[in-house]
């Protein structure tokens, strides 16, 4: 039998040629069909990458204007291309046949201000968005400035969100008592930053940011820190608490009684150490803790041992925390 030839691939680019930079690859698996469409689209000519690329592009796939507004703010957020001017695409193309590096969204700082006449265009533009306004109005309490219709208009012209999310964002903003329309803006790019364009993927994350930090908020009353922020290595320790090991808050609160009958203080540090053993052993609730201490005790006394096991635990602890300090 003869050996497979090698085969290579060449592509006939003709005369005209479509750049897509190779950065794309790393969000193969995250992009839809749709997505790639858009970009191909983008990639093809400059009549796409124009102040009306989003009406193009939805007369050409035969889609709604939204559809594509989603999809632009999704390869937005990839760094994949930019935003420029109030409405223009630009490609991000590499240099030296290099991947582009992924960078992160426009900061605040640097989103648009749009002028009066500006707005005006953008509000006839985006006829239905004077009902978004009125019920975001509502949902925060508050009669919104023009400057703060210029920061509804970003999130919807600028960043290509839709309207359930942002009254996602509103919903979190009034349950946090957040007013500031530029402090929703913030949240708005680092959601988007993180990947999360559809208005259900922001609504499960809001609700898990808010569930940490009660659960933070706790934490720190029982140790008494008040209103300080946690130092870096805490915050790192507590997210273990929280995140990973999934700890009830009854379980912190049996390895802080732990931590200040053997230190007369308290100590994130020092609770961590017994919190990974606990963890270790498959200690997930205040009731295993209580099993597992007291099944130590019986094993102690069944040995006759001489001295309290809660000693022997806390010096072994002890030991344990000193060698990470």
């Amino acid at each position: 039998m003869k050996k497979s030839e090698k085969k290579q691939i060449n592509i006939n680019y003709g005369s005209s040629v479509a750049v897509i930079p190779t950065s794309v690859t790393g969000f193969i698996d995250k992009a839809k069909k749709f997505d790639l469409k858009v970009l191909f689209l983008l990639s093809s000519t400059e009549k796409y990458r124009d102040g009306s690329f989003a009406e193009k592009i939805a007369k050409e796939l035969e889609c709604e204007v939204n559809e594509v507004e989603k999809s632009i703010s999704f390869w937005n957020g990839t760094g994949v291309i930019s935003l420029g001017g109030i409405a223009s695409v630009m490609i991000d193309k590499p240099k030296n046949n290099e991947a582009a590096p992924t960078k992160k969204r426009a900061k605040v700082s640097e989103l648009p201000e749009y002028s009066s006449s500006e707005l005006n265009s953008l509000l006839e533009k985006h006829h239905n968005v004077v009902e978004l306004i009125d019920e975001c109005q509502n949902i925060l309490g508050k009669i919104f400035t023009a400057g703060d219709i210029k920061v509804i208009m970003a999130l919807i012209d600028y960043l290509g969100l839709d309207n359930d999310y942002i009254l996602v964002l509103m919903n979190y903003a009034a349950r946090n008592d957040l007013k500031s329309l530029r402090y929703i803006e913030k949240i708005a790019i680092s959601c988007l930053d993180d990947g999360f364009t559809e208005a259900k993927e922001l609504q499960e994350e809001l609700r898990a940011r808010e569930e940490r930090a009660q659960i933070e908020a706790k934490i720190k009353s029982v140790f008494g820190i008040g209103s300080r922020k946690f130092t870096t290595k805490e915050q790192k320790q507590v997210d273990l608490w929280v995140n990973e090991y999934k700890f009830e808050l009854g379980v912190i609160e049996r390895a802080y009684d732990i931590t200040v009958g053997a230190t007369n203080k308290p100590s994130i540090h020092y609770a961590h150490a017994i919190l990974e053993k606990w963890y270790a052993e498959g200690i997930r609730t205040p009731s295993d803790v209580d099993s597992f201490l007291q099944k130590r005790e019986e094993e102690k006394a069944e040995e006759g041992s001489s001295f309290n096991v809660n000693e022997f635990f806390n010096a072994a602890l002890s030991r344990s925390y000193s060698d990470k300090e």
